[in-house]
């Protein structure tokens, strides 16, 4: 909401939100950058991809191999 659901790098629709300070193993529990209002953004998913590229030599990875997900009460979870 607060984005307008608008990619704040190109004005399309977002349709992901990106951590500024990227997750990693060692803060993906860490509230303060996990959950920080101040460390999200809304990015659509050329931007997104955009702002990953080049990492790990692959840019972003398929939902399908995250290492991550979402349990039923909305809580990061590792696969």
């Amino acid at each position: 909401m607060r984005d307008k659901y608008l990619c704040q790098h190109c004005g399309k629709p977002a349709t992901e939100v990106h951590h500024i300070i990227h997750l990693t193993p060692d803060n993906v529990h860490d509230p303060a950058v996990s959950m920080n209002m101040d460390n999200l953004v809304s990015l659509c998913r050329d931007c997104h991809f955009e702002e990953h590229k080049g990492e790990h030599g692959k840019g972003l990875q398929t939902r399908e191999s995250y290492e991550y997900t979402f349990d039923e009460n909305g809580m990061l979870i590792r696969k």
